[in-house]
């Protein structure tokens, strides 16, 4: 007869050759990031994302960019190495989205105080309107490349 302390055992052992397997190795590196929201290659590989260049160096714009999107009650995370945002929960902004619809938000330095911001999400039409209304809450330092809504029919 099995005993409750042999079963414990074995979930726990179970439990730690899964906590191991997520942590160690570069493709569950990759999985771990995804899970928690921080992988940026959906933004680097998207044919619809939403390029814009800023006149600030990209620690400002990033600061900036926060808290436009902390305005539109979004849930904010940053990987600050890769200098990476994620947002989600802005259905209270953009009826559109349902709150686990991510947006990224991939900022890089161009030239000293020049950088670039590349915006992109599963739902077109919410990087669309996340990369308006950052270029209307960062106006002071804008050059937007390219209209958005021209980016959006080349990716229909």
């Amino acid at each position: 007869m099995i005993t409750h302390m042999e079963i414990f055992n074995g979930v726990k052992w179970i439990a730690l050759l899964l906590i191991l397997s997520l942590l160690a190795g570069c493709s569950s590196s990759q999985i771990r990031q995804e899970f928690i929201g921080l992988s940026i290659n959906d933004v680097k590989t998207s044919k619809n994302k939403q390029i814009q260049s800023f006149d600030m160096s990209s620690s400002e714009c990033i600061n900036k960019i926060k808290g436009a999107l902390n305005e539109m009650r979004a849930i904010v995370r940053e990987d600050k190495k890769k200098q990476f945002i994620t947002a989600d929960n802005l259905q209270k902004a953009f009826r559109s989205a349902i709150d686990t619809t991510q947006v990224g938000i991939l900022v890089t330095s161009t030239k000293p105080n020049k950088c670039e911001a590349e915006i992109a999400s599963g739902n077109i039409d919410l990087a669309v309107f996340v990369s308006k209304e950052l270029a209307k809450k960062l106006k002071s330092g804008l050059e937007v490349q390219g209209a958005a809504k021209d980016r959006r029919e080349k990716a229909i």
